[in-house]
C-alpha cells in the first residue's frame, strides 16, 4: 500500500461482488460531488471578482478609493495566471509569474491622461490602506512631478479642469437633449465621474497646502544580524501635518560626517519600514542615517542608535568553539571511508534490495482480499509490541479489524531500554533495514542475545514496512509504553497530508473519536499497554505535532533542569515545543555580536560565575553603548522570567552557571543562550516538574536530542544515525565472528576485520549529538 491520501478519509466497507445498481449509484455520487467542487471554485472566482467589477479599470476603483477594489483588481490577474493556460499548476505559476509581476508593476504605476499615478491619490488623500496595498504591489512615485511647485501648479490646473469639464457636461443636458437612454445614461454618468474629480482633487489640493516637509524619523535602531550585515528599524515622523510618509532613504558611511556615503537605498515599505544592509566588511563602524519623505519633499536625517555598529560575531571571541560544524566535516569523511573497499563491513550495499512500495502483482483470490499478509495483533500476550499510528489530521489509519496495525517482536528479554535507544536511531535510518537485515540473516541462530533482539526488531519492521508499502514508518515516540502484565509497546507516529491518494485494502481511515467510542476496553483490572495506547492517542499525536514545529525566530535564553533515576538522565522540556529547553526568548534578533558575546563573559568569567552575576549589580560603562544597554536588560529580564515561570527563587540564581563556550544556534534565525543547573539537580530525589507554572514533561536525555535534531538538524541526524546504525552492528558482528573463530587463521581474519571496523568506530564516536548539552558535563570543572 502506498500511504498517502489525495480525497477525504473515507473507508472502504466491502470488496464483494459489484452489482451495476451499485456502480451506478457510486459514480453519480462522485459526479455530483465533482460538479458541487467546480461550481464551489466558480463562485469563490465570482465572488473574489464581484466588486472589482463594477470598475472598468483600476484608475477608477483608484480614483473612489475603493482600496478592497484595488485589491481585487490587482491580485485577480494573478488568480487567471494561475490557472489559465496548459499543464500542471506549478508549471504554470513558474512559466507566468514574472511576467505577471511586471505587468502589474506596469499598471500600477500607468500614468492616467491627468498626469498622475495611483500613489499620488493615495499620498494626497491620506489614505493609508490603499498606500499600502499600492506600494506592496510595486507602485512608485509620479517621475515627472518631484518639486512641490510643481505639485502646486499641476493640483490648479486639475481642479479648474475637472470644474470646466463638469460645467461642460451641465450644459450639455441643458442645451439640447440627447437622443437615445443609453446616451442620456452616458452622459449623466460623465457628469458624475467629472464631479468626483472635482471633489477629489480639491480635496487632494487642501491636503498638499496643509502639508508641510517632514520631521527626522522619531527613532532608527541599527542591529548586527552577521558577520556582513546590519538590520536598520525605522519610526515614523512624529507632527499633525507631515501627511503620508511614502518612503525612506538608508545612507550608510563608515565617517560619522557622511563625506562619503558608502551605500543609499529608498525603503518603499511604510508600515513596518525597515532594511537590512548587507556586504559589509567584518570589524569596520558604519554609521546609519535615515530621512523621510512626502509630497513636499525630503526631510532632515536622523542618526541611528547607536550611532554605529561594526558587524561581528560571537565566534570572534577568545574560549569559544564550534564543535557542531567541525561534526559536519568529520561526518562525512567518515561516510566516505565505510565505502572503501579496506572497510570490510558485513553491511555492504551490494545490490538495490525490492522497494516496499513497488510490491510484485500477483493474482489474488477471493478469500486473499479479506485477509491480510501480515497477521497483526489483536491481544497482548506478555511480550514486546511494535505499534505504528499514521494520522492524517484527526483521522487514523487502521486495519480491517478497525485497529492500530501492531506486530510482536519476538525479543529474548522483555528489558529492551538499550534497544529502544538503538530503534530510536533507527527510526531516522529507516532506508538501511534491507541492508542491516542481510547483514543479520544468520543472528537468529547466533547465541548474542543482542543481535538476536536486533534480528527480531528489524523483522517486525520490515514487515511494517511490506505491509503498509512503505519504508518511512515515522518517528518513535520518546519512551515506551509498559503495563502491569509485562507488555512493552513502542510506538511510532507520522502525519500524513491531505493531499495524499486513499490507502489500499485492507487499511483505512478511521476518525479519532469513533475509534476511541469502538475501543472495548479488556476485563483485566490493570489496563494493558495497548489500552494505555488509544487512552492517550490524543497526547501523543500532540506531542508529534508540536515536536517537529520550529520555535519563533529570536534568541533565547534556556535551561537544563535535569532528573536522574538508576537507568536514565531526564531532561525538562515545555509541552508546547518539546524539540528545544525551557525558554524564554529575549528578542527577535537570534544574531549575537562580539561586543556582546565580550560582555556576557565578563560577567561569567568571575569568583562565583553565576547567573547571580547576570541579574544584579550595575553595568559600568555601557551608558555610552546603547546596544550592550539594551542586550543586558533584555538578557536579564528574559532570565528573571524563565527562574520564575520554572519556580526558581531568585536567590538561587548563583546555582546556575552559563555556558559560554558557545552560543547554540538553529539555522540562521533561531539561538539559544544556555543556563547550566547545579549539581544538586541530579540528584534522584528531585523533580523538577514540581511548582512549574508552564505544563511540561520529562524525556530521556539521548532521546531529546534525537527529537530536537530531528526539527532543526534533520539531513544530519539522518546522515549520522545511518552511519551509526551500520558501524554499531558491524562492531557486533565482527566481535561475534572473532568469538565463534576455530582455528589460527580464522582468528587472525576477524581480528583483523575488527580492528579495520574498530579504528572508524572510534572516530565516529567522537561524532556526539550532544549539541545542546555539551554544557552539562563540563558543571563542576
Amino acid at each position: 500500500m502506498s500511504v498517502s491520501m489525495r480525497n477525504p478519509p473515507q473507508r472502504r466497507r466491502s470488496l464483494g461482488p459489484v452489482s451495476p445498481k451499485r456502480i451506478y449509484r457510486n459514480l453519480s455520487v462522485r459526479l455530483r460531488v465533482g460538479e458541487s467542487s467546480v461550481s464551489r471554485e466558480a463562485d469563490a472566482l465570482k465572488h473574489h471578482s464581484k466588486s472589482a467589477d463594477t470598475y472598468k479599470s483600476l484608475w477608477e476603483a483608484v480614483e473612489n478609493e475603493d482600496t478592497l477594489a484595488v485589491q481585487s483588481l490587482l491580485s485577480r490577474d494573478h488568480i487567471d495566471c494561475c490557472v489559465g493556460g496548459g499543464g500542471s499548476m506549478w508549471e504554470r505559476r513558474d512559466r507566468k509569474e514574472k511576467d505577471w509581476v511586471k505587468e502589474r508593476e506596469k499598471g500600477v504605476n500607468r500614468v492616467s491622461d491627468q498626469g498622475l499615478v495611483p500613489l499620488d491619490v493615495a499620498a494626497l488623500t491620506h489614505n493609508s490602506p490603499l498606500l499600502h496595498v499600492l506600494e506592496k504591489a510595486g507602485a512608485r512615485h509620479n517621475p515627472v512631478l518631484c518639486q512641490p511647485a510643481e505639485w502646486a501648479f499641476k493640483l490648479e490646473a486639475l481642479v479648474a479642469l475637472a470644474g470646466k469639464r463638469v460645467e461642460e457636461k451641465k450644459m450639455e443636458t441643458l442645451r439640447k437633449p440627447v437622443p437615445g437612454p443609453q446616451a442620456q445614461a452616458d452622459l449623466h454618468r460623465q457628469v458624475r465621474l467629472w464631479s468626483l474629480r472635482l471633489q477629489l482633487y480639491c480635496r487632494m489640493r487642501e491636503n498638499f497646502l496643509k502639508t508641510e516637509l517632514p520631521g527626522p524619523p522619531s527613532h532608527v535602531s541599527i542591529l548586527v544580524t552577521s558577520t556582513s550585515s546590519l538590520f536598520v528599524s525605522i519610526k515614523e515622523p512624529e507632527g499633525d501635518n507631515i501627511g503620508l510618509i511614502t518612503c525612506y532613504r538608508v545612507e550608510w558611511s563608515t565617517s560619522d560626517s557622511f563625506k562619503r556615503i558608502l551605500g543609499s537605498i529608498q525603503v518603499t515599505e511604510t508600515k513596518n519600514p525597515s532594511y537590512t544592509i548587507k556586504g559589509l566588511t567584518t570589524g569596520v563602524h558604519y554609521f546609519v542615517r535615515v530621512s523621510a519623505f512626502n509630497v513636499k519633499g525630503w526631510g532632515p536625517t536622523q542618526c541611528s542608535t547607536p550611532a554605529s555598529a561594526a558587524p561581528s560575531s560571537w565566534r570572534e571571541c577568545l574560549g569559544v568553539k564550534s564543535q557542531f560544524r567541525n561534526h559536519e566535516g568529520l561526518l562525512r569523511k567518515l561516510s566516505e571511508d565505510a565505502r572503501e573497499p579496506y572497510y570490510r563491513g558485513f553491511c555492504i550495499e551490494s545490490s538495490k534490495p525490492q522497494s516496499p512500495s513497488k510490491r510484485l502483482s500477483v493474482s489474488r483470490g477471493i478469500k486473499q482480499l479479506f485477509q491480510s499478509a501480515t497477521k497483526f495483533v489483536r491481544l497482548l500476550q506478555r511480550g514486546v509490541y511494535l505499534a505504528i499510528v499514521f494520522y492524517q489530521k484527526d483521522n487514523i489509519l487502521v486495519t480491517a479489524e478497525d485497529q492500530i496495525p501492531l506486530v510482536e517482536i519476538q525479543c529474548c528479554s522483555t528489558s529492551i531500554t538499550h534497544d529502544f535507544l538503538w530503534f530510536a536511531k533507527l527510526s531516522c535510518a529507516w532506508q538501511q533495514v534491507p541492508w542491516l537485515q542481510q547483514a543479520l540473516a544468520s543472528a537468529q541462530f547466533s547465541s548474542s542475545s543482542l543481535l538476536q533482539n536486533r534480528h527480531n526488531i528489524l523483522r517486525a519492521v520490515s514487515l511494517l514496512q511490506t505491509s503498509l508499502g512503505t519504508m518511512d514508518l515515522g518517528q518513535v515516540y520518546y519512551e515506551p509504553l509498559k503495563d502491569r502484565q509485562g507488555n512493552i509497546l513502542l510506538v511510532t507516529l507520522k502525519d500524513f497530508p491531505t493531499t495524499s491518494s486513499s490507502p489500499d485494502p485492507p487499511f483505512h481511515w478511521m476518525p479519532l473519536a469513533r475509534l476511541e467510542k469502538n475501543r472495548t476496553r479488556t476485563l483485566l483490572p490493570e489496563p494493558t499497554a495497548m489500552d494505555m495506547l488509544y487512552e492517550q492517542l490524543k497526547e501523543k499525536i500532540s506531542f508529534h505535532r508540536h515536536s517537529t514545529q520550529w520555535a519563533q525566530p529570536g534568541l533565547y535564553v534556556g535551561i537544563l533542569k535535569l532528573c536522574s533515576t538508576v537507568e536514565q538522565i531526564r531532561v525538562l522540556v515545555p509541552q508546547r515545543l518539546p524539540n528545544l529547553l525551557c525558554h524564554t526568548r529575549v528578542r527577535l534578533n537570534a544574531h549575537v555580536s562580539r561586543e556582546e558575546w565580550a560582555w556576557l563573559q565578563s560577567h561569567v568569567y568571575t569568583a562565583t560565575g553565576s547567573v547571580q552575576n547576570l541579574l544584579g549589580g550595575q553595568d559600568e560603562g555601557l551608558t555610552e553603548t546603547g546596544a550592550l544597554m539594551e542586550f543586558s536588560r533584555s538578557l536579564r529580564a528574559a532570565v528573571t522570567h524563565l527562574l520564575t515561570k520554572l519556580n526558581i527563587p531568585l536567590y538561587r540564581a548563583y546555582q546556575y552557571g552559563v555556558y559560554t563556550r558557545e552560543l547554540l544556534q538553529f539555522g540562521d534565525k533561531v539561538s539559544v543562550l544556555l543556563l547550566l543547573p547545579p549539581s544538586e539537580d541530579f540528584s534522584s530525589s528531585y523533580w523538577p516538574l514540581v511548582g512549574t507554572k508552564e505544563p511540561g514533561l520529562t524525556m530521556p536525555l539521548q532521546i531529546f536530542e534525537l527529537v530536537h535534531f530531528w526539527t532543526y538538524e534533520q539531513q544530519f541526524l539522518l546522515q549520522y544515525c545511518q552511519l551509526w546504525v551500520k558501524m554499531e552492528l558491524d562492531t557486533h558482528l565482527a566481535q561475534q565472528a572473532l568469538r565463534e573463530a576455530l582455528d589460527t587463521k580464522e582468528v587472525q581474519e576477524a581480528r583483523e576485520r575488527l580492528n579495520h571496523i574498530s579504528d572508524l568506530s572510534r572516530v565516529s564516536t567522537g561524532i556526539k549529538l550532544r549539541h545542546i548539552t555539551d554544557g552539562i558535563f563540563g558543571l563542576n570543572q
